[in-house]
């Protein structure tokens, strides 16, 4: 005869009972492995991000999507610009955004660091009141960036001690400044410029100056740790063209096909 026949109910809705909290405890803890830290910077560039402000843009949106698709959670930690190159090392976090290889500069890659594919891709120039386009690029004295922000493309004018970089933490006061010319032009992506001069009413009078040097460069997501979930990264952003596409739209990001000579 079969000894679960000998079971008394209470017995068998006790185990039942016991099982149940098992998979409960296992589905938790499943659960709980599926979060994982994105350091981000702690700057206000809306509409590209601003974790500051804590407020929806076209990098939350996009990130939360992919984890939403795969079952994960992403938290996002925002960390000083300063140590840019430090997060995946010395702060405890599984991936940074946004990254690019060009900002390390003179720096080495940490060992095992992976990008992403590219999320966005975005213009790197100078912006200029309209008025000055034609301002002999010679005659630059002061550019604003970001606190925190690598002027790439005036690296060596800085070092020769030709211009002067001025940094602020205020996206706003830097296009103020450039708005009263007190500063010849900003190193700051287009979209976030134009949105800023919208809120003042003073839509297109900083335009990107074409007469200097300028690039087009992505955004990547990073890591040392996760090189299986960039995999499927990559794998949603060549699947998801479409909603990047909104996305775009939705945020009015500059198409930098416009400035591809």
């Amino acid at each position: 005869m079969n000894y679960c026949h000998h079971l008394s109910s209470h017995a068998v809705a006790k185990r039942l009972a016991v099982l149940l909290c098992l998979l409960l405890i296992s589905k938790a803890d499943i659960a709980a492995s599926q979060e994982f830290v994105i350091g981000v910077e702690d700057v206000p560039y809306y509409p590209l991000f601003d974790f500051q402000q804590n407020k929806p843009s076209f990098t939350t949106e996009l990130l939360d999507e992919f984890a939403r698709s795969k079952g994960y959670n992403f938290r996002y930690v925002p960390l000083p610009i300063k140590r840019f190159h430090k997060w995946l090392v010395d702060e405890d976090i599984d991936f940074k955004y946004p990254d690019n290889e060009r900002w390390l500069g003179d720096k080495n890659n940490p060992e095992n660091l992976v990008y992403s594919d590219p999320t966005i891709k975005l213009i790197g120039g100078t912006l200029v009141l309209a008025k000055n386009l034609n301002k002999n690029i010679n005659d630059f004295k002061i550019v604003g960036t970001l606190l925190g922000f690598y002027p790439t493309l005036w690296v060596d004018e800085i070092k020769a001690a030709k211009v002067t970089l001025y940094e602020n933490s205020s996206t706003m006061v830097l296009i103020q400044q450039a708005l009263r010319e007190q500063i010849d032009g900003l190193t700051l992506d287009p979209s976030v410029v134009e949105y800023h001069l919208q809120r003042l009413g003073r839509s297109g009078e900083l335009v990107l100056n074409q007469n200097y040097q300028y690039q087009i460069y992505n955004y990547h997501l990073s890591t040392i740790k996760h090189a299986n979930i960039i995999t499927e990264f990559n794998a949603f952003l060549a699947q998801h063209q479409s909603f990047l596409q909104s996305l775009h739209q939705k945020y009015q990001l500059t198409d930098y096909r416009q400035y591809v000579k």
